[in-house]
């Protein structure tokens, strides 16, 4: 018999070969597609959301020794003329600050550095180091922390009438 080519005998073609195709024995495949989409979901689900968490915690710890540097050196800048700040009081500001971030006491260090006894008319430079734990891993390992730092540095605040007689001389206020 012979066969003319038109859309009508390929589409019956393909059709009994579908229907073939769909009689043939496939039970032993029942079932595990759901197995493999969960073998691997989990699989890549776990080291994503460990990343989030690690970025997270990181992310905690950069933010926290920012605010503290900042706040630190801020603090300094307000104080009192006759008033200076001590190493001590420093490290217990930044702790207060940086508890807001979920960060530790026990993680943060400060270290100040002053022209003279770190009062608001000095240049002050003021360095948090915060110990950013990674989540889920023992602290007994060395791998465990990652150390994260922040500085902020203040140039100090001059006389309000001393500055601005010198830095502008020509300039004079008169009084009525």
């Amino acid at each position: 018999m012979l066969h003319i080519f038109s859309l009508r005998n390929l589409a019956l073609c393909l059709w009994t070969r579908a229907e073939d195709s769909e009689n043939t024995d496939h039970e032993h495949e029942r079932g595990s597609a759901i197995v493999e989409f969960l073998g691997l979901g989990v699989t890549l689900l776990l080291p994503i959301m460990y990343g989030v968490l690690t970025i997270f915690s990181v992310q905690a710890s950069i933010l926290g020794a920012h605010a503290a540097s900042a706040q630190v050196a801020q603090y300094i800048q307000e104080l009192p003329p006759e008033t200076s700040m001590s190493q001590e009081q420093a490290q217990r500001l930044s702790a207060l600050v940086a508890r807001d971030f979920g960060v530790a006491e026990s993680d943060i260090s400060v270290s100040l550095s002053c022209s003279g006894s770190c009062s608001a008319r000095e240049s002050i430079r003021v360095q948090v180091q915060v110990n950013a734990h990674l989540p889920l891993i023992p602290q007994g390992l060395g791998a465990s922390v990652i150390p994260v730092s922040s500085q902020s540095v203040t140039w100090g605040q001059a006389e309000i009438g001393s500055a601005a007689s010198s830095a502008f001389p020509g300039n004079s206020v008169r009084e009525n």
